[in-house]
């Protein structure tokens, strides 16, 4: 696949910028990066951080042949594992994956994934991989609400990192992996579920189906969260938002 790179000093969302492109025809491999966002979004409609000269704020186009509209899921999967490579690489640390597209060091989230799909005749046109990674920020530029969850490298590590080479680090892992998956769905699905943080473990759910409960047991083949109920019954969940019980 190749890259072709779009750099910007400011742009309201890599995402947005991206998806623009990708409706006017832009290729796969096509990534953008801004040294900062006006509108940074996560999921569920949240915003992110995005302070000047602090983070990667950056998203890649992909067009995966013959791809259900359920495939958006496998792609963060992939994306997550993708960067914590990255991560691992160049900063010599593991982060950990909390379901299903957050990364986390050392307790703190330092790490968020978009994926944005569009669909024509049951099929994916393009997805659209956003990744915000809080590199340099200090615990006094994210906003007060955010302090006692939110990380960066430098909080978390002591040090800081060249954001270039984590960029290229990420592209690298993300389009060798993205290759392979292409070929093989399930090649990154035993890494994701090593790095997941959230397995064994006691969380709260907070899903279209309500607020509940449960131990987080497995990954599905299509990365769900598999859950054991108070009652025994187990459960497999593709989307919402989960938290660990302290």
């Amino acid at each position: 696949m190749e890259i072709r790179l779009q750099a910007f000093e400011s742009l309201d969302s890599t995402n947005n910028y991206l998806k623009k492109l990708a409706a006017e025809g832009a290729a796969e491999g096509t990534v953008v990066v801004a040294d900062k966002q006006t509108a940074g979004r996560g999921r569920m409609g949240r915003s992110f951080a995005s302070a000047a000269g602090c983070g990667i704020y950056m998203s890649m186009l992909l067009r995966p042949a013959d791809c259900t509209p359920d495939c958006a899921q496998s792609l963060t999967a992939v994306c997550a594992v993708a960067v914590c490579r990255a991560v691992e690489k160049v900063c010599g640390r593991a982060p950990g994956i909390k379901w299903i597209n957050d990364l986390y060091l050392r307790g703190k989230k330092i790490c968020g994934i978009l994926c944005e799909s569009s669909v024509k005749n049951g099929k994916v046109d393009y997805a659209v991989l956003g990744i915000g990674l809080n590199v340099t920020t200090r615990i006094e530029d994210f906003p007060e609400e955010l302090r006692e969850t939110a990380g960066s490298l430098l909080t978390q590590t002591g040090f800081t990192f060249e954001r270039g080479k984590l960029i290229a680090a990420i592209i690298a892992e993300l389009s060798s992996l993205y290759t392979a998956w292409l070929e093989a769905p399930s090649v990154c699905h035993a890494e994701y579920k090593r790095r997941c943080i959230v397995l064994d473990r006691q969380i709260s759910v907070s899903s279209p189906e309500g607020e509940y409960e449960a131990v987080a047991e497995g990954i599905s083949p299509d990365y769900g969260l598999i859950l054991r109920l108070d009652d025994g019954t187990r459960r497999t969940v593709h989307s919402g938002e989960v938290k660990i019980k302290m």
